[in-house]
């Protein structure tokens, strides 16, 4: 009888241990399921500008957009960052921030320049690219409160934000030469912004706690009512608002400067006592 308990007790503790791992690895799992939404997202935005339904495809690289910042937050709110989960992050983004907003603005409007246009497309994918690979050669522990150049994340929201506006103000492929060049010089301006030194905000060091965090929720429920009710003006606006802070918030630490703590003062040196054995 001794013997049967013992038994028990040994099934029920290896069920236990069981149950847990199956948990562990459901929690490891779900961020990548983030990751890997937002991956295919990317990808159906470019069958969907290669078809020519180039609003739908704004609209795949948004909901990547959501995508990308869940799964980092769901990451490290369960504990299960991993350092496969940061590379898998990355060619996410370049997917659906890179290679589709480069595709869906060479297929709604730089075609018609032949090799110009494949370039300036190329160009948003390259610095896409290597803003993507500067940003995990820097990458720390410690929440920066300013991001070096734009977002790749931001870029390709931004490509999307472009595509609904201009469809907003009633204009579609093929555009008028001057708003052609307009948007062509927008589109080159955003690669060069992300490879930039401009500092940006980062929402990341953004903490809402205690008493603000109710009214605040509440100003963000409303404040994303009325995005969606306009949401090609609100996003192209709120978009070009931040592209301008960086300029801004550039021009404010050149003006004043953060004098750098000083240095601690030199320990004097021993001369050497030699052997003492």
């Amino acid at each position: 009888m001794i013997a049967a308990g013992r038994e028990s007790f040994r099934e029920r503790r290896r069920r236990r241990r069981g149950g847990r791992r199956e948990r562990r690895r459901a929690v490891y799992l779900l961020p990548n399921l983030i990751t890997s939404t937002g991956l295919m997202l990317g990808f159906w935005s470019i069958t969907l500008s290669i078809r020519g339904e180039f609003e739908k495809a704004a609209l795949a690289i948004v909901l990547a957009m959501i995508c990308d910042m869940l799964d980092g937050r769901v990451a490290r709110a369960t504990h299960s960052s991993s350092r496969f989960g940061v590379e898998f992050d990355s060619l996410s983004d370049l997917t659906a921030f890179g290679l589709a907003p480069a595709l869906l603005m060479y297929n709604w409007t730089l075609l018609p320049l032949g090799p110009r246009g494949w370039l300036v497309a190329g160009l948003f994918a390259l610095c896409a690219a290597l803003r993507l690979a500067r940003f995990n050669a820097r990458a720390t522990d410690v929440v920066q409160k300013h991001f070096q150049g734009i977002a790749t994340t931001f870029a390709g929201g931004m490509v999307a934000a472009t595509v609904w506006f201009v469809e907003w103000l009633g204009y579609s492929p093929p555009f008028p030469r001057p708003l052609s060049m307009a948007v062509t010089t927008f589109f080159a301006l955003l690669a060069l912004l992300m490879v930039s030194t401009i500092p940006y905000p980062s929402i990341k060091a953004v903490k809402i706690e205690g008493r603000r965090a109710y009214p605040m929720l509440v100003l963000s429920l409303l404040t994303l009512v009325v995005v969606l009710l306009n949401h090609e003006l609100m996003l192209f606006g709120a978009g070009i608002a931040y592209l301008l802070s960086g300029p801004v918030l550039w021009w404010l630490e050149r003006k004043n400067p953060v004098p750098e703590p000083a240095a601690a003062p030199a320990e004097p040196k021993q001369e050497p006592m030699g052997d003492v054995r």
